[in-house]
Parts: structure tokens; C-alpha cells; sequence
């Protein structure tokens, strides 16, 4: 049994909303603004119309058929039928012990003319909805209290009752009525709503929604087990060892040269536990962002840049070359490097890989002529040669810088959450990695400085201030990450990251 496309789909957008609301939300717009209104769905075909409106018809006309019988018996079967509907079409705008929705829910008291009695129950309705709907929607209410104040009689030689004409045409007004005071209601609770109270709604649905989705027998869930028991086996399945602190082995994930992935009998060689199932797209583009950090830092060194001079502009090697990396992360969803421990390229697109080893070769020759010296076409040669070199995973510069930037990030990542337990630096509660507000902050090939940006000691290699912004987002990012996985799977991961 699989999940629905389009739950999976709801599910995630409420994740993102929940995490990382910059995705979704357009430049100079609030989270209010995004969740004021959804947008209306497409037309439905004129086809489509049609039978609609036929069913609807038919629907109403069997009711009047059966409301202008003149035996009780016939009718009260057909009102309690509507009454259900129409409880239905009201639960949202009542309190569940209000009078009317008690009343539409108990069984029809005995009745020798039950048409006038819903004429007295509507009427009880409406009076009820117009004190609670907005005064745009008086108007509307009032011409049916109009009709109904002063119901036909009906005549013994009338097939169709005009009593009964009434109370269908009153109850199917009433139900779209009732569909558009939910609209209004939902506006306007959003309306009373400051920023952070929506926020928190949101994550919390976010967090629910989440658990129910992952603990599912269509994902990890099994008929006959616990589900948290099944997710915490897979969790210390995957910490292996000494699960007390478990940032250390997510670090080893992302620094994998296989992309991270998540879902129910992952045979990838890198995957991560069920816990990470809405979070893995977040995650590899993390994991991208730190691969692509390395291969900054590991060309940066093959240029040998000059100090720049007192009151002289920074030389522009590393913020060109971070803005092609950086196009390369948001382009795909595949790891940053270009060649794998056994030597082969990009087996997706080998074009791909031919043209972004030029681009950035192209950076490193331009640089050197710049800043150091002349490049005859023999050294150009030996330049690219160490560019494609340099950009294997197993080359001694790439794992030596690719090292010295995952301690630094552990190091950072724990003080940070430990600083968090204890009442000092909050994590926030938004998340600004991504498509969204780090692609606009690095439009211009710098990586964004979060506003509360961590402190980081200089690391060799990675001097360069785009390349410490970068890493600082980075650990910035990671530990919100930590904190949502905590957060919505406490109970599942037998350990925290807080008290270290």
C-alpha cells in the first residue's frame, strides 16, 4: 500500500512552510499573506460543469419529491437525511455543545407538520449565523429570513408543495452560505493571528503530520509493532555504537561523496533513518553546499592569491568561483564533486561534467594570470590537469580540507546546541538554507550571513570571508535541523543532543 502523491505532497509543503517558510513565501509578503487565502482551483471543464450541476439537481429534486409527500413518514426520513447535511456544512462555524448542533444532531421530535417545524429551525439557524457572520454577509441572510417569514400555504390540487419548494431552495442556500462564513472565518482568525502565533500553528501541524505520514504502514510503520519501537530500532541501527550524541554521525552522512537519501528499504549506500524522511531534501542541499565549500577552498589553494594590499579590493577568484558552485547546487539535486573514488565522472551527464571542470579551470587560469604570473599553454595544461585532479574525491587537498571543515562544523554545531541547553543562544525558529533566502542572498556569488550568525575560529584553508559566510550558514542550518529532529522525534532517538 502506498501514500497518495498528493498527501506526501501536502505533507511536505506544510513541512517546508514549517521550516523554511522563505521557499514559499514571495518577496515583501508575510506568512499571513501566504495563508489568508489559497488560491481559487482551476475551472472544471464545461463537461465536468454539467454532470456537477445534474447531480445537484437530481439530488434537490428527489428531496422536494420526497418533502412534498403528505404522509410524516415519508418526510421525516428525507429531513433527517438533510439535517445531517446540513450539521455537517455548520460544525466549523458552532461550538460542538452550541443548541443548533445539538439539535440537527437529535432524532426529529414527533410532529404532525414537520415542514413547518424546520421552518422554525432554520429560521432559529439563520438568527444564530447572523450574530456570528461578518456584517458584509447580513444581507444575504436576511432575504432568507424574508422568504421564510412568510411560507405559502399549500393547495390539495399541487402536486409539487410550495412549502416543501421553499425548504429545499432555504437548505441549499444555506449550505453554500455556510461555505462561504467558513471562508470568512478562516481570514479572519489568520487576520488576529500576530506572525508567531501562526508560525507556531504551523509547526505544530507540521510536526503531527509528519509522525502520522512516517509512522504509516505505507512508509515504516508494521501492522503488529510499536511504531516508536520500530523507529528508534532503525535510529541506533543507524547511529551504531554509542548513541548518546548523534551530530557526529550525521556529519559523516553529509560528507559522504554518496548523496543522502531516506525511504522504506533503502539498499543506497547512504541512507539515513525514517527520521530524516521529510527533511533529506534540506539535507543534500546541505550536503552540496559543503562539498561545494571544499572545492572552493581546494582551487583557491592551486591560485596562490597575493595578500591584498592595505585599501585595495579583495581579489574576485573566490566570489566568481562560488557563483558557478553555487549554480551547480541549486541545478540539480546531485552531489557537488566531479569525480569519484574510482576515478569515473558523472555518469548522468559526462557534457555536464566536461563543461563545469572547464568553467572552473577557466577561473583558476584567469586568476593566476591576474595575480600571480603569465600562463604559457604548457602550464595551462598542467593547470587543468591539477583542476580535474584536485576535484577527485580521493585527492590528498580535497580530504584534508574536506576534514578540517567537518571538525570545525562538529565543534561549532555542539556549542551551539549546548549553548541553547542551557538558556544562551536560542536556535531560531525558522530555517533560511535552500532555493529561498540563501539563492537570493547569494545572487552575487556570496554565501548569506545568517542574522544570527555563529561565531567560527579561522580554519586554514577556508580563510576567505565568502567561503567562512558559507560555512557559517552552514552550521547555522544544521543545528535548526538538529533541533526539528529533536523536536518531532524525541521519543523515537533514546538520546538528545542538548545536555553535552
Amino acid at each position: 500500500m502506498a501514500l497518495p502523491p498528493e498527501l506526501l505532497q501536502q505533507a511536505y509543503f506544510l513541512h517546508v512552510l514549517a521550516t523554511d517558510p522563505a521557499k514559499l513565501i514571495p518577496p515583501g509578503k508575510s506568512l499571513l499573506s501566504l495563508m489568508a487565502r489559497a488560491p481559487e482551483p482551476p475551472p472544471p471543464s464545461a463537461l465536468h460543469a454539467r454532470v456537477e450541476q445534474a447531480v445537484h439537481n437530481a439530488f434537490w429534486d428527489e428531496a422536494l419529491q420526497a418533502l412534498s409527500s403528505p404522509a410524516p413518514n415519508v418526510q421525516l426520513p428525507r429531513l433527517k437525511l438533510l439535517y445531517s447535511d446540513l450539521r455537517d456544512a455548520l460544525q466549523p462555524l458552532f461550538p460542538p455543545d452550541h443548541t443548533i448542533l445539538l439539535t440537527l444532531a437529535a432524532p426529529l421530535p414527533p410532529t404532525s407538520s414537520p415542514l413547518h417545524s424546520t421552518i422554525a429551525l432554520l429560521q432559529e439557524i439563520l438568527a444564530a449565523l447572523r450574530k456570528r457572520c461578518a456584517p458584509a454577509r447580513d444581507p444575504d441572510i436576511d432575504a432568507l429570513l424574508h422568504h421564510l417569514a412568510s411560507p405559502p400555504h399549500p393547495q390539495h390540487d399541487q402536486q409539487e408543495n410550495p412549502l416543501a419548494r421553499l425548504l429545499v431552495n432555504t437548505l441549499r442556500a444555506l449550505i453554500t452560505l455556510a461555505d462561504t462564513l467558513k471562508r470568512d472565518l478562516t481570514d479572519t482568525l489568520l487576520g488576529a493571528m500576530s506572525e508567531p502565533q501562526l508560525t507556531a500553528v504551523i509547526r505544530q501541524q507540521a510536526r503531527a503530520r509528519e509522525r502520522e505520514l512516517v509512522q504509516s504502514p505505507a512508509l515504516w510503520g508494521q501492522p503488529d509493532s510499536d511504531p516508536v519501537e520500530t523507529l528508534s530500532t532503525a535510529w541506533t541501527e543507524w547511529v551504531g555504537g554509542d548513541d548518546t550524541v548523534w551530530t557526529p554521525r550525521l556529519l559523516t552522512a553529509l560528507a559522504s561523496p554518496a548523496p543522502v537519501t531516506c525511504h522504506p528499504h533503502d539498499d543506497h549506500p547512504n541512507p539515513l533513518p525514517p527520521q530524516f524522511f521529510f527533511l533529506r531534501p534540506a539535507l543534500l542541499y546541505l550536503q552540496n553546499y559543503a562539498q561545494a565549500l571544499v572545492v572552493a577552498a581546494a582551487l583557491k589553494a592551486l591560485v596562490r592569491l597575493p595578500p591584498p594590499l592595505p585599501g585595495a579590493d579583495a581579489p574576485d577568484f573566490v566570489p566568481r568561483l562560488w557563483t558557478l558552485l553555487k549554480a551547480e547546487i541549486d541545478r540539480d539535486e546531485y552531489p557537488i564533486h566531479f569525480t569519484y573514488p574510482d576515478g569515473t565522472a558523472d555518469a548522468e551527464d559526462p557534457s555536464a561534467h566536461s563543461t563545469k571542470l572547464v568553467n572552473l579551470a577557466d577561473e583558476v587560469i584567469r586568476a593566476r594570470r591576474l595575480f600571480s604570473s603569465p600562463v604559457d599553454e604548457d602550464q595551462e595544461r598542467e593547470l587543468r590537469s591539477a583542476v580535474e585532479r584536485t576535484l577527485q574525491l580521493s585527492d590528498p587537498v580535497f580530504k584534508l580540507l574536506q576534514g578540517r571543515l567537518v571538525r570545525a562544523i562538529g565543534e561549532r554545531v555542539r556549542e551551539m546546541l549546548k549553548e541553547g541547553g542551557e538558556g544562551g543562544v536560542r536556535v531560531p525558529e525558522s530555517m533560511r538554507t535552500g532555493r529561498g533566502a540563501v539563492a537570493a542572498a547569494l545572487m552575487n556569488g556570496a554565501a548569506a550571513a545568517p542574522s544570527n550568525a555563529s561565531v567560527l575560529p579561522p580554519i586554514k584553508g577556508f580563510e576567505d570571508e565568502v567561503l567562512m559566510r558559507g560555512i557559517e550558514e552552514v552550521v547555522t542550518n544544521l543545528v535548526e535541523r538538529v533541533e526539528w529532529v529533536e523536536s518531532v522525534w524525541g521519543d523515537t532517538i533514546r538520546s538528545s543532543e542538548k545536555p553535552l
